[in-house]
């Protein structure tokens, strides 16, 4: 039975990351593809001033836009607070509440990681807490949800009184 259960477990957690792998590799390339299109338009942009004004003309305007560029970011970031994107607890919420589908699934794949290194280890009581916390996640996944049957309701309230015959 356990067994059974280790065995849906990790065949959920490999599954689970191979999406997570597989949607890394799509957002990558995505990105890339993006950069590169930028490499491209910048380099367009250049040669189209260059020919227009020279290329040393081309070359500090684009250096010193991308430099002012660059340091209008970094004095946005630096005025952020760090923590502003950590979410705060507050006396009355949850720690738990308002997690979404994706925190989840990222909670039962550190959980699951951390788990397995605690049985590679060999520390049971680690892996104990990782499994709870596996079962946890799983749960608010709606994994272990089955429907409900409704109660059969007794259609004649009188039918225990009566008598056979």
């Amino acid at each position: 039975m356990i067994d059974q259960l280790i065995d849906k477990l990790t065949d959920l957690i490999t599954d689970l990351a191979k999406a997570a792998a597989a949607r890394l590799a799509v957002f990558a390339v995505i990105g890339l593809t993006f950069l590169i299109g930028i490499g491209f338009l910048l380099a367009a942009a250049f040669m189209a001033v260059a020919a227009k004004f020279g290329a040393i003309a081309a070359a500090v305007a684009f250096g010193g836009g991308l430099i002012v560029i660059a340091l209008v970011g970094l004095a946005i970031m630096a005025q952020r607070d760090p923590g502003e994107g950590i979410a705060k607890q507050t006396a009355d919420a949850p720690q738990k509440a308002g997690r979404t589908e994706d925190d989840v699934l990222f909670d039962l794949l550190l959980h699951a990681a951390t788990t397995g290194f605690a049985t590679g280890q060999g520390n049971k009581p680690h892996m104990q807490t990782g499994f709870d916390q596996m079962m946890t996640d799983l749960e608010a996944l709606g994994v272990f949800d089955r429907p409900m049957s409704k109660p059969v309701q007794d259609t004649d309230p009188d039918e225990d009184t009566k008598t056979a015959g």
